[in-house]
């Protein structure tokens, strides 16, 4: 089985500006067909889900503002 590359992504809301974090973690082999990524864990008032293999939408909790990371 591939290894796992775990990295951070920062994000701050453009509407209301919270700031948060998110954990993500994709396949570390470069003959994998696909990248598998996946959302780990998110810190801050947001919730996120995996829209594509590379894009992961986002919504503020705060503020209810919608957009892609």
């Amino acid at each position: 089985m591939a290894a796992r590359d775990r990295y951070k992504i920062d994000v701050i809301c453009p509407k209301c500006g919270e700031k948060g974090v998110l954990h993500v973690s994709e396949n570390d082999y470069p003959f994998m067909r696909r990248l598998d990524k996946a959302i780990d864990s998110v810190e801050g008032n947001f919730s996120a889900n995996m829209l594509s293999e590379s894009d992961i939408q986002l919504t503020c909790g705060n503020c209810g503002e919608n957009f892609n990371e």
